[in-house]
Protein backbone atom coordinates (compact mmCIF):
# COMPACT_ATOMS: atom_id res chain seq x y z
CA UNK A 1 0.00 0.00 0.00
CA UNK A 2 1.44 3.37 -0.97
CA UNK A 3 2.11 6.16 1.46
CA UNK A 4 -0.71 8.21 -0.08
CA UNK A 5 -3.20 5.44 0.55
CA UNK A 6 -1.91 5.19 4.09
CA UNK A 7 -2.51 8.90 4.58
CA UNK A 8 -6.08 8.39 3.48
CA UNK A 9 -6.67 6.26 6.53
CA UNK A 10 -4.78 8.68 8.71
CA UNK A 11 -7.20 11.30 7.48
CA UNK A 12 -10.09 9.23 8.78
CA UNK A 13 -8.73 9.67 12.28
CA UNK A 14 -7.57 13.25 12.05
CA UNK A 15 -10.49 14.86 10.23
CA UNK A 16 -11.82 15.81 13.64
CA UNK A 17 -9.13 18.45 14.01
CA UNK A 18 -10.11 20.11 10.73
CA UNK A 19 -13.88 20.33 11.26
CA UNK A 20 -15.41 23.73 11.81
CA UNK A 21 -18.38 22.34 13.71
CA UNK A 22 -16.35 22.43 16.92
CA UNK A 23 -15.90 26.16 16.54
CA UNK A 24 -19.57 26.59 17.40
CA UNK A 25 -18.84 25.39 20.93
CA UNK A 26 -16.59 28.38 21.49
CA UNK A 27 -19.66 30.65 21.27
CA UNK A 28 -21.61 28.96 24.11
CA UNK A 29 -22.62 31.18 27.03
CA UNK A 30 -20.88 30.55 30.34
CA UNK A 31 -23.82 28.93 32.11
CA UNK A 32 -24.30 25.73 33.99
CA UNK A 33 -25.51 22.89 31.76
CA UNK A 34 -24.99 19.31 30.72
CA UNK A 35 -25.56 18.53 27.06
CA UNK A 36 -24.64 16.13 24.29
CA UNK A 37 -24.20 17.17 20.69
CA UNK A 38 -24.25 14.77 17.75
CA UNK A 39 -22.22 16.27 14.90
CA UNK A 40 -21.80 14.83 11.42
CA UNK A 41 -18.16 15.49 10.62
CA UNK A 42 -17.76 13.98 7.18
CA UNK A 43 -19.61 12.10 4.48
CA UNK A 44 -17.44 11.65 1.43
CA UNK A 45 -16.23 9.11 -1.07
CA UNK A 46 -12.57 9.01 -2.05
CA UNK A 47 -11.44 6.87 -4.98
CA UNK A 48 -7.91 5.66 -5.55
CA UNK A 49 -7.90 7.71 -8.76
CA UNK A 50 -8.45 10.87 -6.67
CA UNK A 51 -5.52 9.98 -4.43
CA UNK A 52 -3.23 9.26 -7.37
CA UNK A 53 -3.84 12.73 -8.86
CA UNK A 54 -1.66 14.12 -6.07
CA UNK A 55 0.90 11.36 -6.12
CA UNK A 56 4.33 12.91 -5.56
CA UNK A 57 6.47 9.94 -4.66
CA UNK A 58 9.50 8.50 -6.45
CA UNK A 59 7.35 6.45 -8.83
CA UNK A 60 5.13 7.21 -11.77
CA UNK A 61 1.68 5.69 -12.00
CA UNK A 62 0.12 3.93 -14.94
CA UNK A 63 -3.42 2.65 -15.16
CA UNK A 64 -4.39 -0.12 -17.55
CA UNK A 65 -7.59 0.06 -19.64
CA UNK A 66 -9.16 -2.21 -17.01
CA UNK A 67 -8.12 0.24 -14.28
CA UNK A 68 -5.31 -1.83 -12.71
CA UNK A 69 -2.83 0.46 -10.93
CA UNK A 70 0.88 -0.05 -11.55
CA UNK A 71 3.78 1.68 -9.78
CA UNK A 72 6.68 2.31 -12.16
CA UNK A 73 10.28 3.06 -11.14
CA UNK A 74 12.80 3.94 -13.84
CA UNK A 75 16.55 4.46 -14.23
CA UNK A 76 19.00 4.92 -17.11
CA UNK A 77 21.30 1.96 -17.76
CA UNK A 78 23.64 2.90 -20.59
CA UNK A 79 23.80 5.43 -23.39
CA UNK A 80 26.22 5.51 -26.32
CA UNK A 81 26.74 7.89 -29.24
CA UNK A 82 28.70 7.46 -32.44
CA UNK A 83 31.50 9.63 -31.04
CA UNK A 84 32.74 6.81 -28.83
CA UNK A 85 32.86 4.24 -31.61
CA UNK A 86 34.41 6.68 -34.07
CA UNK A 87 37.04 7.38 -31.44
CA UNK A 88 37.90 3.68 -31.41
CA UNK A 89 38.47 3.90 -35.19
CA UNK A 90 40.80 6.84 -34.65
CA UNK A 91 42.74 4.94 -32.02
CA UNK A 92 43.19 2.00 -34.38
CA UNK A 93 45.29 4.15 -36.72
CA UNK A 94 49.01 4.46 -35.94
CA UNK A 95 50.04 8.10 -35.42
CA UNK A 96 52.83 7.89 -38.01
CA UNK A 97 52.89 5.45 -40.92
CA UNK A 98 56.17 4.75 -42.75
CA UNK A 99 55.74 4.00 -46.48
CA UNK A 100 58.35 1.39 -47.34
CA UNK A 101 57.31 0.39 -50.86
CA UNK A 102 55.78 2.04 -53.93
CA UNK A 103 52.47 0.22 -53.38
CA UNK A 104 51.54 -0.39 -49.80
CA UNK A 105 48.49 -0.97 -47.64
CA UNK A 106 47.93 1.39 -44.74
CA UNK A 107 46.64 -0.61 -41.78
CA UNK A 108 42.94 -0.01 -41.21
CA UNK A 109 42.09 -2.68 -38.70
CA UNK A 110 42.85 -3.29 -35.05
CA UNK A 111 43.57 -6.16 -32.66
CA UNK A 112 39.98 -5.75 -31.39
CA UNK A 113 38.75 -6.96 -34.77
CA UNK A 114 37.91 -3.59 -36.31
CA UNK A 115 37.59 -3.89 -40.11
CA UNK A 116 36.54 -0.78 -42.03
CA UNK A 117 34.88 -1.01 -45.45
CA UNK A 118 33.73 2.58 -45.94
CA UNK A 119 34.24 5.92 -44.21
CA UNK A 120 32.78 9.33 -44.95
CA UNK A 121 34.97 11.99 -43.40
CA UNK A 122 33.75 15.29 -42.02
CA UNK A 123 37.06 16.41 -40.53
CA UNK A 124 40.69 15.60 -39.99
CA UNK A 125 43.88 16.07 -41.99
CA UNK A 126 46.63 14.20 -43.82
CA UNK A 127 50.30 15.17 -43.64
CA UNK A 128 53.01 13.61 -45.83
CA UNK A 129 56.80 13.91 -45.91
CA UNK A 130 59.36 12.32 -48.22
CA UNK A 131 62.91 12.97 -49.39
CA UNK A 132 64.90 12.53 -52.61
CA UNK A 133 68.38 11.18 -51.86
CA UNK A 134 69.11 10.30 -55.51
CA UNK A 135 71.81 12.17 -57.49
CA UNK A 136 69.20 12.93 -60.14
CA UNK A 137 65.88 14.71 -60.22
CA UNK A 138 62.68 12.68 -59.92
CA UNK A 139 59.07 13.32 -60.80
CA UNK A 140 56.82 12.10 -57.96
CA UNK A 141 53.11 11.27 -58.08
CA UNK A 142 51.43 10.00 -54.87
CA UNK A 143 47.90 8.57 -55.09
CA UNK A 144 45.43 7.23 -52.55
CA UNK A 145 43.09 5.24 -54.81
CA UNK A 146 40.48 4.53 -52.10
CA UNK A 147 40.40 8.11 -50.76
CA UNK A 148 38.15 10.06 -53.10
CA UNK A 149 36.22 13.32 -53.29
CA UNK A 150 33.64 13.88 -56.00
CA UNK A 151 34.83 10.63 -57.53
CA UNK A 152 38.47 11.73 -57.82
CA UNK A 153 41.28 10.09 -55.80
CA UNK A 154 43.48 12.12 -53.48
CA UNK A 155 46.68 12.82 -55.45
CA UNK A 156 49.92 14.79 -54.95
CA UNK A 157 52.45 15.75 -57.65
CA UNK A 158 56.02 16.98 -57.07
CA UNK A 159 59.10 17.59 -59.19
CA UNK A 160 62.09 17.13 -56.89
CA UNK A 161 65.61 18.26 -57.72
CA UNK A 162 68.66 16.01 -57.42
CA UNK A 163 70.47 15.54 -54.13
CA UNK A 164 73.96 17.02 -54.03
CA UNK A 165 75.23 14.38 -51.65
CA UNK A 166 75.77 16.70 -48.71
CA UNK A 167 73.55 18.67 -46.39
CA UNK A 168 69.81 18.18 -46.27
CA UNK A 169 68.23 16.34 -49.19
CA UNK A 170 65.30 17.86 -51.14
CA UNK A 171 62.03 17.43 -49.29
CA UNK A 172 58.36 17.40 -50.35
CA UNK A 173 55.81 17.95 -47.58
CA UNK A 174 52.52 19.65 -46.77
CA UNK A 175 53.39 19.98 -43.10
CA UNK A 176 52.61 23.70 -43.07
CA UNK A 177 49.35 23.24 -44.95
CA UNK A 178 47.93 19.78 -44.19
CA UNK A 179 45.27 18.39 -46.51
CA UNK A 180 41.80 18.87 -45.05
CA UNK A 181 39.91 15.57 -45.39
CA UNK A 182 36.37 16.84 -44.85
CA UNK A 183 34.18 15.62 -47.68
CA UNK A 184 36.43 12.70 -48.62
CA UNK A 185 35.28 9.11 -48.71
CA UNK A 186 37.48 6.16 -47.89
CA UNK A 187 36.50 2.87 -49.48
CA UNK A 188 38.80 0.27 -47.96
CA UNK A 189 39.97 -2.76 -49.90
CA UNK A 190 40.69 -5.93 -47.93
CA UNK A 191 40.49 -3.89 -44.72
CA UNK A 192 43.21 -1.53 -45.95
CA UNK A 193 43.76 1.81 -47.63
CA UNK A 194 46.44 1.62 -50.29
CA UNK A 195 48.96 4.30 -51.14
CA UNK A 196 50.77 4.20 -54.46
CA UNK A 197 53.65 6.39 -55.51
CA UNK A 198 55.59 6.71 -58.72
CA UNK A 199 59.07 8.24 -58.57
CA UNK A 200 60.20 8.55 -62.20
CA UNK A 201 63.84 9.24 -62.98
CA UNK A 202 64.89 11.25 -66.09
CA UNK A 203 65.54 7.97 -67.95
CA UNK A 204 61.91 6.98 -67.39
CA UNK A 205 62.71 4.28 -64.86
CA UNK A 206 60.83 3.80 -61.58
CA UNK A 207 62.79 4.99 -58.57
CA UNK A 208 62.23 5.06 -54.82
CA UNK A 209 61.78 7.71 -52.13
CA UNK A 210 63.47 8.03 -48.76
CA UNK A 211 61.87 8.62 -45.35
CA UNK A 212 58.35 8.60 -46.72
CA UNK A 213 55.96 9.18 -43.80
CA UNK A 214 52.21 9.75 -43.56
CA UNK A 215 50.23 11.01 -40.60
CA UNK A 216 46.44 10.94 -40.32
CA UNK A 217 45.21 13.09 -37.46
CA UNK A 218 41.98 14.28 -35.80
CA UNK A 219 39.74 12.30 -38.11
CA UNK A 220 36.02 12.71 -37.64
CA UNK A 221 33.38 10.76 -39.47
CA UNK A 222 29.83 11.18 -40.63
CA UNK A 223 29.38 7.55 -41.64
CA UNK A 224 31.19 4.23 -41.43
CA UNK A 225 30.59 0.68 -42.66
CA UNK A 226 32.39 -2.49 -41.73
CA UNK A 227 32.91 -4.91 -38.92
CA UNK A 228 33.38 -2.97 -35.71
CA UNK A 229 34.86 -5.71 -33.57
CA UNK A 230 34.22 -6.68 -29.96
CA UNK A 231 34.14 -3.41 -28.09
CA UNK A 232 32.79 -3.30 -24.57
CA UNK A 233 30.93 -0.10 -23.77
CA UNK A 234 30.54 0.50 -20.09
CA UNK A 235 27.41 1.67 -18.40
CA UNK A 236 27.49 3.21 -14.96
CA UNK A 237 26.46 1.58 -11.74
CA UNK A 238 23.31 3.16 -10.35
CA UNK A 239 20.36 2.55 -8.05
CA UNK A 240 16.63 2.87 -8.52
CA UNK A 241 14.94 3.72 -5.24
CA UNK A 242 11.62 1.97 -4.61
CA UNK A 243 9.56 3.94 -2.08
CA UNK A 244 6.64 1.51 -1.97
CA UNK A 245 8.01 0.12 1.30
CA UNK A 246 9.14 3.43 2.83
CA UNK A 247 7.04 3.10 5.99
CA UNK A 248 7.23 -0.70 6.27
CA UNK A 249 7.48 -2.29 9.71
CA UNK A 250 6.84 -5.95 8.97
CA UNK A 251 4.68 -8.26 6.90
CA UNK A 252 4.76 -9.75 3.42
CA UNK A 253 3.56 -8.67 0.00
CA UNK A 254 3.45 -10.92 -3.04
CA UNK A 255 3.08 -9.36 -6.50
CA UNK A 256 1.56 -11.69 -9.06
CA UNK A 257 2.96 -9.98 -12.16
CA UNK A 258 6.04 -7.85 -11.33
CA UNK A 259 8.43 -6.96 -14.13
CA UNK A 260 11.88 -5.57 -14.62
CA UNK A 261 12.02 -4.34 -18.21
CA UNK A 262 14.94 -3.22 -20.36
CA UNK A 263 13.79 -0.65 -22.92
CA UNK A 264 16.13 -0.20 -25.88
CA UNK A 265 16.44 2.49 -28.56
CA UNK A 266 19.15 1.73 -31.12
CA UNK A 267 20.22 3.56 -34.28
CA UNK A 268 23.54 1.69 -34.62
CA UNK A 269 23.55 -0.88 -37.40
CA UNK A 270 25.66 -3.22 -35.29
CA UNK A 271 24.78 -6.42 -33.40
CA UNK A 272 24.95 -5.49 -29.71
CA UNK A 273 24.23 -7.48 -26.56
CA UNK A 274 23.80 -6.56 -22.92
CA UNK A 275 26.35 -7.66 -20.34
CA UNK A 276 24.69 -7.73 -16.93
CA UNK A 277 27.31 -7.29 -14.23
CA UNK A 278 24.96 -6.48 -11.34
CA UNK A 279 21.17 -6.65 -11.06
CA UNK A 280 20.30 -6.98 -7.38
CA UNK A 281 17.29 -6.19 -5.24
CA UNK A 282 18.03 -4.59 -1.85
CA UNK A 283 15.27 -5.37 0.63
CA UNK A 284 13.83 -3.70 3.70
CA UNK A 285 15.50 -6.44 5.76
CA UNK A 286 18.93 -5.51 4.39
CA UNK A 287 19.19 -8.54 2.11
CA UNK A 288 20.87 -8.36 -1.31
CA UNK A 289 19.02 -10.71 -3.67
CA UNK A 290 20.38 -11.17 -7.22
CA UNK A 291 18.03 -11.49 -10.16
CA UNK A 292 18.51 -14.98 -11.53
CA UNK A 293 17.64 -15.77 -15.14
CA UNK A 294 19.21 -17.45 -18.16
CA UNK A 295 18.98 -14.03 -19.84
CA UNK A 296 21.15 -12.46 -17.17
CA UNK A 297 23.82 -15.05 -17.99
CA UNK A 298 23.51 -15.08 -21.78
CA UNK A 299 22.65 -11.40 -22.29
CA UNK A 300 19.88 -9.70 -24.25
CA UNK A 301 20.33 -8.84 -27.93
CA UNK A 302 19.42 -5.29 -28.93
CA UNK A 303 17.34 -4.76 -32.07
CA UNK A 304 19.32 -2.88 -34.71
CA UNK A 305 18.69 -1.41 -38.19
CA UNK A 306 19.90 -3.25 -41.27
CA UNK A 307 22.27 -1.75 -43.85
CA UNK A 308 19.31 -0.50 -45.89
CA UNK A 309 17.75 1.17 -42.82
CA UNK A 310 20.30 3.92 -42.14
CA UNK A 311 18.71 6.67 -40.09
CA UNK A 312 16.05 4.46 -38.54
CA UNK A 313 15.79 3.86 -34.80
CA UNK A 314 14.87 0.37 -33.70
CA UNK A 315 13.12 -0.06 -30.38
CA UNK A 316 12.59 -3.13 -28.28
CA UNK A 317 11.82 -4.31 -24.79
CA UNK A 318 12.76 -7.33 -22.77
CA UNK A 319 10.99 -8.14 -19.53
CA UNK A 320 12.14 -10.33 -16.69
CA UNK A 321 8.99 -12.02 -15.39
CA UNK A 322 8.27 -14.87 -13.02
CA UNK A 323 8.21 -17.17 -16.06
CA UNK A 324 11.88 -16.52 -16.90
CA UNK A 325 13.41 -15.43 -13.59
CA UNK A 326 13.04 -15.34 -9.82
CA UNK A 327 11.63 -11.80 -9.91
CA UNK A 328 8.42 -12.62 -8.00
CA UNK A 329 10.48 -13.96 -5.10
CA UNK A 330 12.96 -11.10 -4.85
CA UNK A 331 10.41 -8.32 -5.43
CA UNK A 332 8.13 -9.97 -2.89
CA UNK A 333 10.84 -9.58 -0.25
CA UNK A 334 10.20 -5.86 0.23
CA UNK A 335 12.44 -4.05 -2.28
CA UNK A 336 13.72 -0.60 -1.35
CA UNK A 337 16.21 -0.31 -4.23
CA UNK A 338 17.40 -1.98 -7.43
CA UNK A 339 21.20 -1.95 -7.77
CA UNK A 340 22.32 -2.37 -11.38
CA UNK A 341 25.37 -2.17 -13.59
CA UNK A 342 24.86 -3.15 -17.24
CA UNK A 343 27.41 -2.87 -20.07
CA UNK A 344 27.05 -3.59 -23.79
CA UNK A 345 29.32 -5.44 -26.22
CA UNK A 346 29.31 -5.13 -30.00
CA UNK A 347 29.40 -8.15 -32.31
CA UNK A 348 29.09 -10.55 -29.37
CA UNK A 349 29.31 -13.62 -31.63
CA UNK A 350 32.48 -12.36 -33.37
CA UNK A 351 30.99 -13.04 -36.81
CA UNK A 352 32.86 -10.67 -39.14
CA UNK A 353 30.61 -11.69 -42.02
CA UNK A 354 27.99 -9.41 -40.47
CA UNK A 355 28.86 -5.93 -41.70
CA UNK A 356 27.26 -2.99 -39.97
CA UNK A 357 27.15 0.78 -40.06
CA UNK A 358 27.42 3.84 -37.85
CA UNK A 359 26.30 7.35 -38.75
CA UNK A 360 27.08 10.58 -36.92
CA UNK A 361 23.49 10.61 -35.60
CA UNK A 362 23.63 7.00 -34.38
CA UNK A 363 23.04 6.31 -30.72
CA UNK A 364 21.63 3.72 -28.45
CA UNK A 365 20.25 4.03 -24.98
CA UNK A 366 18.86 1.54 -22.55
CA UNK A 367 16.81 2.21 -19.47
CA UNK A 368 15.52 -0.10 -16.81
CA UNK A 369 11.98 -0.01 -15.45
CA UNK A 370 10.57 -1.76 -12.41
CA UNK A 371 6.83 -2.39 -12.61
CA UNK A 372 4.74 -3.32 -9.58
CA UNK A 373 1.12 -3.87 -10.63
CA UNK A 374 -1.24 -3.86 -7.64
CA UNK A 375 -2.30 -7.42 -8.30
CA UNK A 376 -1.22 -9.72 -5.52
CA UNK A 377 -1.69 -10.49 -1.89
CA UNK A 378 -0.54 -9.07 1.42
CA UNK A 379 -0.47 -10.61 4.88
CA UNK A 380 0.22 -8.59 8.00
CA UNK A 381 1.80 -5.78 6.00
CA UNK A 382 2.36 -3.13 8.66
CA UNK A 383 3.36 0.46 8.04
CA UNK A 384 3.77 3.38 10.39
CA UNK A 385 3.55 7.13 10.03
CA UNK A 386 3.57 10.11 12.39
CA UNK A 387 1.44 13.24 12.07
CA UNK A 388 1.01 16.40 14.10
CA UNK A 389 -2.27 17.10 15.96
CA UNK A 390 -3.68 19.76 18.27
CA UNK A 391 -6.83 19.39 20.37
CA UNK A 392 -5.94 22.36 22.58
CA UNK A 393 -8.59 24.69 21.22
CA UNK A 394 -11.51 22.43 22.16
CA UNK A 395 -11.70 23.63 25.76
CA UNK A 396 -15.48 23.25 26.02
CA UNK A 397 -15.53 19.57 25.08
CA UNK A 398 -15.37 17.04 27.93
CA UNK A 399 -16.31 13.76 26.24
CA UNK A 400 -16.00 12.59 22.65
CA UNK A 401 -17.34 9.43 21.04
CA UNK A 402 -16.45 8.89 17.40
CA UNK A 403 -18.49 6.79 15.00
CA UNK A 404 -16.83 5.75 11.75
CA UNK A 405 -18.77 4.02 8.96
CA UNK A 406 -16.81 2.83 5.92
CA UNK A 407 -18.25 1.35 2.73
CA UNK A 408 -15.22 -0.15 1.01
CA UNK A 409 -14.83 -1.24 -2.63
CA UNK A 410 -11.10 -1.98 -2.28
CA UNK A 411 -10.29 -5.66 -1.56
CA UNK A 412 -8.08 -4.78 1.41
CA UNK A 413 -8.66 -5.14 5.15
CA UNK A 414 -7.13 -2.31 7.15
CA UNK A 415 -6.58 -2.69 10.88
CA UNK A 416 -5.46 0.49 12.60
CA UNK A 417 -4.10 1.50 15.96
CA UNK A 418 -3.08 5.04 16.79
CA UNK A 419 -0.98 6.30 19.66
CA UNK A 420 -1.14 9.85 21.01
CA UNK A 421 2.32 11.25 21.84
CA UNK A 422 3.38 14.28 23.89
CA UNK A 423 6.22 16.67 23.00
CA UNK A 424 8.72 14.43 24.82
CA UNK A 425 7.81 11.42 22.73
CA UNK A 426 5.89 9.73 25.56
CA UNK A 427 2.72 7.79 24.83
CA UNK A 428 -0.33 9.39 26.44
CA UNK A 429 -3.06 7.10 25.19
CA UNK A 430 -4.15 4.95 22.27
CA UNK A 431 -7.16 5.42 20.04
CA UNK A 432 -8.42 1.87 20.51
CA UNK A 433 -8.07 -0.71 23.24
CA UNK A 434 -6.39 -2.96 20.62
CA UNK A 435 -5.67 -2.77 16.90
CA UNK A 436 -9.00 -3.06 15.16
CA UNK A 437 -10.16 -3.48 11.58
CA UNK A 438 -11.61 -0.12 10.58
CA UNK A 439 -11.95 -0.92 6.89
CA UNK A 440 -13.16 -4.34 5.77
CA UNK A 441 -12.13 -5.79 2.40
CA UNK A 442 -14.59 -5.86 -0.45
CA UNK A 443 -15.55 -9.35 -1.72
CA UNK A 444 -13.74 -10.67 -4.82
CA UNK A 445 -14.32 -13.26 -7.51
CA UNK A 446 -11.96 -16.03 -8.62
CA UNK A 447 -9.95 -13.57 -10.75
CA UNK A 448 -9.30 -11.30 -7.76
CA UNK A 449 -11.67 -8.55 -8.92
CA UNK A 450 -13.87 -6.84 -6.35
CA UNK A 451 -17.56 -7.64 -6.82
CA UNK A 452 -19.16 -5.26 -4.33
CA UNK A 453 -18.48 -3.26 -1.20
CA UNK A 454 -18.34 -4.03 2.50
CA UNK A 455 -19.53 -1.90 5.41
CA UNK A 456 -17.69 -1.60 8.70
CA UNK A 457 -18.83 0.41 11.76
CA UNK A 458 -16.37 1.43 14.48
CA UNK A 459 -16.81 3.36 17.75
CA UNK A 460 -14.12 4.99 19.87
CA UNK A 461 -14.79 7.16 22.91
CA UNK A 462 -12.76 9.50 25.10
CA UNK A 463 -14.39 10.62 28.33
CA UNK A 464 -13.52 12.91 31.20
CA UNK A 465 -9.88 12.97 32.19
CA UNK A 466 -8.91 10.84 29.19
CA UNK A 467 -9.89 13.51 26.67
CA UNK A 468 -8.54 16.25 28.93
CA UNK A 469 -5.10 14.61 28.80
CA UNK A 470 -5.21 14.54 25.02
CA UNK A 471 -6.35 18.13 24.86
CA UNK A 472 -3.54 19.26 27.14
CA UNK A 473 -0.60 17.08 26.07
CA UNK A 474 -1.10 15.37 22.69
CA UNK A 475 1.23 16.77 20.02
CA UNK A 476 1.45 13.90 17.55
CA UNK A 477 -0.37 10.76 16.56
CA UNK A 478 1.58 7.66 15.52
CA UNK A 479 -0.54 5.68 13.10
CA UNK A 480 0.16 1.96 12.78
CA UNK A 481 -1.79 0.31 9.97
CA UNK A 482 -1.89 -3.34 9.02
CA UNK A 483 -3.02 -4.24 5.51
CA UNK A 484 -4.10 -7.67 4.36
CA UNK A 485 -5.90 -8.81 1.29
CA UNK A 486 -9.14 -10.66 1.71
CA UNK A 487 -9.12 -14.06 3.45
CA UNK A 488 -6.24 -13.04 5.73
CA UNK A 489 -3.82 -12.46 2.89
CA UNK A 490 -4.27 -15.82 1.17
CA UNK A 491 -6.08 -14.49 -1.91
CA UNK A 492 -4.53 -12.35 -4.62
CA UNK A 493 -6.60 -9.32 -5.56
CA UNK A 494 -6.55 -6.51 -8.12
CA UNK A 495 -6.53 -2.92 -6.91
CA UNK A 496 -8.23 -0.66 -9.48
CA UNK A 497 -8.20 3.10 -9.80
CA UNK A 498 -12.00 3.26 -9.80
CA UNK A 499 -12.28 1.58 -6.41
CA UNK A 500 -12.73 3.74 -3.36
CA UNK A 501 -14.07 4.12 0.16
CA UNK A 502 -17.14 6.02 1.33
CA UNK A 503 -16.39 7.56 4.72
CA UNK A 504 -18.94 8.79 7.21
CA UNK A 505 -17.52 10.16 10.41
CA UNK A 506 -19.54 11.56 13.27
CA UNK A 507 -18.91 12.60 16.83
CA UNK A 508 -21.07 12.73 19.94
CA UNK A 509 -19.75 15.51 22.16
CA UNK A 510 -20.37 15.77 25.87
CA UNK A 511 -20.21 19.28 27.40
CA UNK A 512 -20.56 19.68 31.18
CA UNK A 513 -20.21 23.23 32.43
CA UNK A 514 -20.77 24.90 35.83
CA UNK A 515 -22.15 28.41 36.22
CA UNK A 516 -19.29 30.93 36.51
Amino acid sequence: MSKNTLLLFAWLLLILAACNQFDELQELDSISYEAEYALPLADTRISLRDILKNFEENATISISPEGLITFNYRGDVIAQTSDDIFESINKSLPPLIPIISPYMALPFSSPDGLEIDLLNLKGGSLVYYFENRKPHAINVRVTFPQVTKNGLPLTYQHNMPAYSGSGNPPVATNLLLPTALAGYQIAAQNDSIYVRYEAIAPNGMQDTLSNFLIRLQDLSFSYAEGYFGNFLYKGSRDTIRVDFFDNWIRGDVYFEEPRITLNVENAFGIPTRSVVKILDVITVRGQILPLESPYVTSGIDFPYPAMNEVGQVKTGTFSFTKQNSNIDIILGAGPVAIDYDVDAITNPDSDNRIRGFISESSYYKVNLEVELPLFGKAAGFIVMDTLDINFGRYTDVDDVEFKLVTDNQVPLDVAIQAYFIDNQGNKIDSLLDAPRRLVKAAPVNAQGNATGETRQITFADFKGDRFARLREHAQQIVLVSEFSTINNGTTSVRVLSSQGVRIRLGAKLGVRRKRE
